[in-house]
């Protein structure tokens, strides 16, 4: 079954480039059931999935036996929640992707086959196909970008190539270097020499420099200072359904990583450099929130937003890893806000990029400065917009509350005086959103906005399933905590 999420979109992409140029709407169709068919097997899973149950729907065949390179993929807690985040935002950006008319083919092709790289990264469980997969979610992006992006899309992409690939090779040789010592590819018996600390004294001295060349090739990807500098152009200038996706699912991909590779291979390292890690962690939440203050491109201040908030993940894994405090469930607490955060955080940011490609359209641009008082001609966009919105501020019974709670709740227990400081981004990120809110749809309305019509059938279809799960996990989290608690527990047991 989870082949077949998976690869559905890959056979989507196949179809697409046998179907004629001609026909954009059939192009566009078929990347629809790709999307849909991966969903309804990703439901099922759900529904059959065992919290308690650790790992599931495991695949495993023989593949490259000489180096011990397996097919071997499956879902526990973690996996299983971006799983259900990749799935149901695949459909969602294809609707936002809109008609692309002679250009279908390739746009369609390219997001479909970026959705495999994503579904195969979080489900693969032998590092040779999870590599493969990773950097399959890459390689479309910087296409998307420098085929369909903005005017200074050539840069971007640029930059998000050169980053994305010196982070790659570095976590590559990293892995090599495992490989070398204890024979293996394979993640789950790695994480089991990482926790008994056979891991650790294998390496020897090479084991802070691994470490090192593996946390690079993540920390790119999530992004965290100092590598984040290709993020705010690559999200502004891709087009609106990839900027979704770039905040919603593909920065997910950098923290997951974390908790799939780092967490359990590294935890004395972890342990070790915590207060290192601990800083840029803060160092990121308040350089985003601060920058996102000074922005008046609306895309921009919404990436240095979403830096911001994929930091917070940063800061409950780290949190978790110093291990100071007495409260035995503190590290637990704090990755599980984490987790809930990737979902949350992805959900939300997905719809507030789509809002502003709404507003671009309608307007032409997206200075801050360029709209005034539409909430008068476009009250249920306005609607979406604040509920979306206030769940990133992190309003109660709005997804972002339950896991900013989580991660505070943990991390203080641990890191008191982080955590404190880490406040200040918070209130920053409140401010900048609140501002947005008061200039884009209070006061007068603005001249162009007289012609502005409000949110379409499609459009609300769009944006309508994120606000169900947004309330849903902000008024049940439970529900969904209880998916990754096994997985959890057994990550936080590392560091006590």
């Amino acid at each position: 079954m989870i082949s077949l999420i998976t690869f559905a979109p890959a056979i989507a992409a196949l179809l697409i480039l046998f179907t004629s140029d001609e026909k954009p709407r059939v192009i566009r169709l078929v990347a629809f059931f790709g999307s849909f068919f991966s969903l309804f097997l990703t439901l099922m899973v759900w529904v059959k999935f065992d919290p308690a149950g650790g790992l599931q729907f495991v695949e495993c065949h023989s593949w490259i036996s000489l180096i011990g390179v397996d097919y071997f993929v499956g879902v526990d807690g973690v996996s299983l929640l971006v799983i259900l985040l990749t799935a149901i935002l695949f459909p969602i950006c294809l609707l936002a992707s809109g008609d692309q008319g002679e250009r279908s083919k390739t746009y369609f092709f390219l997001i479909s086959l970026q959705f495999t790289g994503l579904f195969g990264a979080f489900t693969a469980l032998n590092f040779f196909h999870w590599f493969l997969f990773w950097e399959a979610a890459l390689v479309p992006a910087f296409f998307l970008i420098k085929l369909f992006g903005g005017e200074d899309r050539d840069s971007a992409a640029l930059n998000f190539f050169l980053f994305t690939v010196l982070g790659s090779v570095a976590m590559l040789i990293g892995f090599i270097a495992v490989f070398l010592e204890v024979d293996s590819f394979d993640f789950i018996e790695l994480a089991k020499l990482g926790a008994s600390g056979e891991l650790f004294s294998s390496l020897g001295s090479a084991y802070p420099f691994i470490f090192l060349a593996i946390l690079l090739g993540l920390w790119v990807k999530v992004p965290l200072f100092p590598l984040h500098l290709w993020q705010p152009s690559a999200y502004a200038e891709a087009p609106t359904a990839v900027s979704m996706l770039l905040t919603g699912v593909l920065s997910k991909m950098g923290v997951y990583a974390f908790l799939r590779l780092v967490v359990p291979l590294f935890p004395e390292a972890l342990r070790e450099y915590s207060s290192i890690l601990l800083g840029l962690a803060l160092v990121t939440i308040l350089w985003g929130a601060f920058l996102a203050l000074r922005q008046t491109d609306l895309k921009k201040l919404l990436a240095y937003s979403s830096l911001n908030h994929v930091a917070y993940c940063m800061l409950g894994i780290f949190a978790a890893a110093a291990g100071t405090s007495a409260l035995s469930d503190a590290a637990q607490l704090s990755l599980q806000g984490a987790t809930l955060q990737m979902f949350a955080h992805g959900v939300a940011a997905a719809g507030l990029f789509y809002g502003i490609g709404l507003l671009e359209e309608r307007r032409g641009m997206r200075e801050l400065d360029s709209f005034g008082g539409i909430g008068k001609v476009m009250p249920r966009f306005a609607v979406f917009f604040y509920i979306l919105t206030f769940c990133s501020i992190g309003l109660p019974f709005l997804a972002g509350f339950a896991a900013e709670f989580l991660i505070f709740g943990g991390s203080f227990a641990h890191a008191p005086v982080v955590t404190s400081i880490s406040v200040i981004g918070l209130l920053a990120t409140a401010v900048f959103l609140l501002t947005v809110l008061q200039k884009v749809f209070t006061g007068p309305l603005c001249k162009e906005g007289e012609s502005f019509g409000d949110l379409s059938t499609e459009e609300t279809s769009t944006l309508l399933p994120l606000l169900v799960i947004v309330f849903w996990v902000g008024i049940a989290p439970a529900a969904w905590l209880e998916l990754s608690e096994t997985s959890i527990s057994a990550l936080s047991a590392l560091f006590r």
